[in-house]
This record gives C-alpha cells, structure tokens and sequence, in this order.
C-alpha cells in the first residue's frame, strides 16, 4: 500500500514537478534574455537619437547660416582672408559641439558650392584619426563616400539618413537656407562599437550583428548562420529563437526611414548547462528525500495541516463578518494550542472591538462632520458666488469672474454633494485646471504649466481629489525661492499600471528629501503635519484603496527637476 498509494504517486509528481521546474526556469531564461535585448536595443536607439539629435545643432544654432552669409558678402566685396575666417568659424563651431562626444569618430560639414573643401574635427578619444592604409579618416571620406553622400543628400531634403559605405557609418543632413534650398552638409561619422555597445550586456551574449535596412554595419568576421532575411519582416518585441545548438536574440525596429536589424548570438553552452545543472540537482535531491516522505506527510497532515486548516477556516470566518468566531478543536501541540487560545481571545476582542470602540468613534465623528457642515450652507455659498460672478461681468472684470468661476468649480467638488467616492480622470483634470487657473492669475507670466495626457485615459475612474493636492504641493515647491517656475502634468499607462507624474523644475534639497522620506513611511512630523496634509493623504488612500504596490512618490530626475509621481494598479484603474 505504501509503494502503491504513496510512492509511486510521488515519483510521479516529482517526475512532473522536475518537469515544470525545468519548463519554468526555460522561460525565465528567455524571457531573461529577451527582456536584456528589448532594453540593449532601446539604448541603441537612444544612442542613435542622440546623434540625430546632435546633428540637429547645425542647422539650428546660426553659427554656419550666419558665418556663410558673411563670407558670401565679403566674397562679393573682395574682401581680404575670408576664406581664412570662414575656416575659423567653422573649426570653432565643429570643435565646439562635436568633438568630444564619444559615439562619434570625425564630424565634417562642406558647402554645396566646394565639397571639396571639408571643415572637420576628430573626436578627442581617437588617438590619431587614422585607419586602414595609413589614410586618415577625412581624406578616406574625400576619396572614397563624398560623392555618394552627395548624392544620397539630393533627395534628402530636411530629414537625416544613416549611409554604409566602405565599411563606414555615416549619419548625413542637409543644411538649407530660409527657401530650403540645401546649401551645405554635415556629415558625422558613428562609431559603431561604441552606439551598439549595450548589445554586449543581453544575457548570455557572445556576439552580435547590426543590420540596417539589411545592410550590415556590424558582421562577425566568421559570419553568422543565421538566416536573417527569413526574419526582416518581424518588429515589436525582441524574439528569442533557437536553431539546433545555436541560439540568437533578434529584433527589428524602425528608425526614421530604415529599419535596424540586431542580431545577438548567445551562449547556448552556457543555457543548457544552467539547465542540466538544476535537473541533476533536483532529481538527486528527490532520490535522498523518498524514504522521509512517508513519515514527513504523517507528521504535518496531523501536527500542523488540519490545526492550520482550523486556523484558515477562523480567519474566513473573519473576513465574511462572523466577528467572534471560536476555534473549538485546540490542536495535539502545544505551538497550536497556544495559537488557537490566542486567536480565540483576539476574535473576542476583535467582536468587542468592532461592536463597542469602533461605531462609538464612528457615530462621533460623523456628529463632528455633520456639526461642521451645519455651520455651512454650500447651496448659500455657490449662489453667492454665483452673484459675484455676475457682478464681476456686468462690471467688464473678466479675470475676477474666471477666478471666481474657478473657485466654484474647486468648491462644487470638494463638497462632493452626490457622496461619490471615484469619478472619471476628465472630471479629475478639470478639478485641476480650476486650481491652475487660480495659480496662473496669482503667478502671471512667472508661472507656466503644461499638461500631456493619453486621450484613451480619461475615461478611466480614480479616486477622488488625488491630483490637485499633489499639483499644489508642486507648485509651492516649484516657486519657492524662485521668480519662474513652470509645471507639467504628463498621464499615461505602463503594462498594469496607471502614472500620473507631476513635474516642477526646482531640485529638491537634502533636507526636503528626508521630509518626503519620513512623510510617505507613515511617520508624521508635528511641525510638517498641516502642511503635509493633502500628500499624505493621497498616499494613504491609495494604499488603502489598490494596496502597497500603488502609492505617492517623489524623487530628482538627471535634469534637475521634482517628480511626483503617483502609481495605480491595473486591476484598480479599471472601470468601476
């Protein structure tokens, strides 16, 4: 009976745990090595924008239009060294805003009327600028690629395009005058090892191979057997893909007018040794614990399973409101016997707690709230705002009836006359605007906000009153101390969770960063506890509402700004 009722099911169900294990920890690699590509190639990406970015400070900074102009004139003029003062201007200004930017290797700018004269500079990391041949890296440019640039720059227009030629990478863009009509180029060289370095960082990574619009620009020297035409058509998300020993991470992304292709080769070695090793171990440990098996499951299934069940059962009995509830089977142990009278005098409790204190304190402080609101008449309040606002208008005062106006709309809101306890992000939003609106006319053109919101979110219902006291708490920060300040709002989702960020551009100091610590813990400084009290607030509801993994927090960004930031759960946001 014990081999046939026991063991053997045993076996079987370790046979099927080492089974999902095994299957488990396959997918935490590749999802491992999937989500390491997804962020690799975002750097890459990122990296790249940079250089567009950069390349963007010839066109925008007048230095080149300016300079070019002033040459043209003193051509026209015969004017002595003008040549010579076009070729400063521009050294200084390459010099200036490209040399020491480690994605690039030389940066180089040539007017459409003499392409052949190139203004440049070599980045400071490059020790010489030399390359194959002895050939340095603008006269390879001269000889070898600028007329092909030239070319690729006609239809080019204002956009930027990335050129592999020769074994180099060129970003190119056109420099147009005021009817754009191109009159210069700026032509940057990248360094191919140092954008796509991160690739370098995917788990398990050995090599890898950039194609761009499937050219490639970065090939292993061996090649790949890696058929990568089959999966050009692919885009999204990285993909992880295994063929026969072989094992490759690849990703198709859209960059301006191409299409960048990343292909990482990984350690299949490596992978299936991981596995093997956690296979092995899990079936030797199987093997040495059968024989305790037995004596283990009798052991809990009579010393802690059902004492543990009659616990579990006590505490639903909680949950669905049966305060009071008492365990009558005590337990063979003295650990539950203990815990069982423990739980036993804490459900009495709990029942005395709830009957007694608990509605006491609830039927006094609705007698307060109720006293407080009889002191108020709201209806008397808005009527008489309503009656200023007119006699604002009639009197041609439009800043004091969109103040008051705004003033009613914060005031209809904060009474909250239908006791509703969530409404929809829109009338979220326009609680907001009301305060802005009032903070707008305190701040004049001292103070700017901005707000950047997904359309598809408004709709979405939220707690009521969790925006504006942050927004406030922003604004105070913002411009304290300062003569402008300015706010952004930007709303958004992530996978299961909703973002509110709210953004003022004043750091935050030390001191200011133990406060904010020591208010989300929970911990209340009397001296900050008023002026604390609306962000508190809304960390406490949330946590209440959605739990510990949503909250308030507020945290420096690496541009010097304050970001509050306040995080709801999927299964929270969802309509209610």
């Amino acid at each position: 009976m014990l081999l046939s009722g026991w063991l053997l099911p045993l076996m079987l169900v370790a046979l099927l745990l080492l089974y999902f294990v095994s299957a488990m920890l396959n997918r935490q690699i590749e999802n491992t090595i999937e989500v390491s590509a997804d962020k690799a190639v975002e750097i890459c990406e990122i990296q790249l924008a940079e250089v567009v970015a950069a390349s963007k400070n010839a066109s925008y900074i007048p230095t080149v239009r300016t300079s070019y102009n002033q040459y043209l004139a003193d051509k026209k003029n015969q004017v002595d060294r003008r040549g010579q003062k076009l070729y400063e201007d521009m050294t200084n200004f390459l010099n200036q805003h490209y040399r020491y930017d480690e994605s690039f290797i030389c940066t180089m700018l040539f007017f459409m009327d003499n392409p052949e004269q190139i203004y440049y500079v070599v980045n400071s990391y490059q020790e010489n600028g030399k390359i194959a041949g002895g050939y340095s890296t603008v006269r390879w440019f001269r000889e070898k690629n600028l007329q092909e640039v030239i070319k690729r720059g006609g239809s080019l227009d204002t956009d930027v395009e990335l050129v592999y030629l020769e074994g180099r990478l060129y970003l190119i863009r056109n420099i147009v005058d005021t009817n754009y009509r191109p009159y210069a180029m700026i032509v940057i060289e990248v360094d191919p090892n140092r954008v796509f370095r991160s690739l370098d960082s995917v788990w398990g990574a050995m090599r890898h191979e950039v194609y761009i619009d499937g050219v490639p620009t970065i090939k292993n020297d061996a090649g790949s057997r890696f058929d990568v035409a089959r999966y050009e058509k692919m885009a999204g998300e990285s993909t992880y893909i295994r063929k026969g020993n072989d094992a490759y991470a690849f990703k198709n992304v859209k960059f301006g007018k191409h299409q960048l292709t990343f292909l990482v080769e990984l350690d299949s070695k490596a992978i299936i040794d991981e596995l093997a090793m956690v296979r092995y171990s899990f079936i030797l440990v199987i093997i040495f614990l059968i024989p305790l098996i037995g004596m283990i499951f009798y052991f809990f299934h009579t010393k802690v399973t059902k004492p543990v069940a009659s616990l579990i059962t006590a505490s639903q009995k909680i949950t669905a409101g049966e305060y009071g509830y008492q365990i009558a089977e005590k337990g063979n142990s003295e650990e539950f016997i203990f815990l069982t009278e423990a739980y036993n005098a804490m459900s009495r409790e709990l029942q005395h707690q709830f009957q007694q204190i608990f509605l006491e304190e609830l039927a006094l402080r609705d007698a307060s709230i109720m006293a407080l609101q009889s002191q108020i008449n709201p209806h008397f309040l808005n009527n008489t705002l309503e009656v200023i606002n007119w006699e604002a208008r009639m009197g041609g005062n439009e800043k004091v009836s969109g103040m008051i106006e705004a003033l009613g709309t914060m005031l209809s809101f904060t009474m909250n006359r239908k006791q509703l306890h969530f409404h929809s992000l829109a009338e979220e939003v326009t609680y907001v605007d009301a305060y802005l609106y009032i903070i707008g006319k305190r701040f004049g053109n001292r103070f700017h906000a901005d707000k950047e919101i997904e359309a598809q979110l408004l709709q979405v219902e939220v707690p009521r009153l969790i925006i504006q006291p942050v927004v406030e708490n922003a604004v105070e920060h913002g411009m304290k101390g300062k003569q402008k300040g300015k706010v952004l709002i930007r709303i958004y989702s992530r996978e299961k969770d909703l973002y509110i960020e709210v953004v003022n551009d004043r750091e935050l100091e030390e001191q200011e960063k133990e406060r904010i610590k020591i208010l989300l813990s929970g911990r209340i400084d009397p001296e900050e506890a008023r002026a604390s009290l609306g962000i508190r607030n809304v960390n406490e509801r949330l946590k209440i509402i959605y739990g510990e993994c949503s909250g308030l927090s507020i945290a420096g960004d690496e541009n010097g700004n304050t970001v509050s930031t306040i995080k709801i759960r999927m299964s929270g946001w969802q309509k209610r």
